[in-house]
């Protein structure tokens, strides 16, 4: 049975969640970690932005600052995501490991059952697993939860966990939200729409398509304690053993010299 090290959580700003998680990458791709569960949230509250995006584009950055909102841009792709009140899990592992698919859709709903498998026991029913719906230009815009991507985990039709996955040099990082309760305020008060009419609008359809868990079951739920059933869905689906452990000291000096990076205002508005 594989060994995987856990991370449990904790909170960092948007540039040092980043930088963490390509610090595990490349140590993993040297050879000087195993397999990473990680679980982390944001202080301050953060949007990410998906690696292709334009930032000054579709981000309004006064409002952020104004808010208090981190902005920060993911390796992964997709679109924009404000983390605030969820829980936040990265996978590092390799594409040669024997439980990941060569095919990116196929190890994604791998991930996505273990992930189900934890809320289901945490007593949270989540639909069925399935492909998603095709995503047109009509659905397309600068928030990443208005749309299922294949094996999306949904809440009476609603996307509560939003994933991607990058690969780089036989390495996989796959992080996402799991969202607890769904500030579609904020969300469209730092993304830019054309004026106040299509704002609402795209408030009333995000809303249609996207929730939290505690928006669709009616009551709180303790991150603590959603975190462990994670973990246990997760090694009853991967069959394998977690392991308690810490960020390395190579890594944490690598993420340290990496914030430089993910904080520079150069890196974010590169595209």
């Amino acid at each position: 049975m594989q060994e995987w090290r856990l991370i449990n959580n904790k909170a960092y700003d948007g540039a040092m969640n980043m930088a963490i998680d390509e610090a595990i990458m490349i140590s993993y791709k040297k050879g000087k970690s195993k397999p990473t569960l990680r679980f982390y949230t944001w202080n301050p509250h953060c949007l990410t932005i998906g690696y292709f995006q334009n930032l000054e584009k579709e981000v309004d950055l006064d409002k952020c600052k104004r808010l208090g909102i981190d902005c920060v841009r993911r390796a992964t792709g997709g679109r924009a995501v404000l983390h605030q009140n969820e829980l936040t899990y990265s996978i590092i592992v390799g594409e040669d490991n024997e439980l990941m698919d060569k095919s990116i859709n196929t190890s994604y709903k791998f991930i996505s059952e273990g992930i189900a498998k934890g809320l289901e026991l945490a007593n949270i029913k989540v639909d069925e697993l399935s492909k998603g719906e095709r995503i047109t230009r009509e659905k397309l815009s600068a928030a990443c939860f208005n749309a299922h991507a294949s094996y999306e985990i949904t809440i009476n039709s609603k996307k509560i966990v939003g994933s991607a996955q990058h690969r780089n040099d036989g390495v996989i990082l796959q992080h996402g939200s799991i969202v607890l309760d769904f500030n579609i305020d904020d969300l469209y008060e730092v993304i830019k729409t054309k004026n106040e009419e299509v704002k609402e609008r795209a408030k009333r359809f995000t809303l249609s398509k996207a929730s939290g868990i505690e928006n669709e079951i009616g009551k709180k739920i303790d991150i603590n304690s959603l975190e462990k059933s994670i973990v246990c869905g997760m090694k009853d689906v991967f069959k394998v053993d977690f392991v308690e452990g810490e960020l390395s000291q190579y890594e944490l000096d690598l993420a340290n010299k990496l914030y430089e990076k993910y904080s520079s205002y150069e890196y974010n508005n590169k595209r």
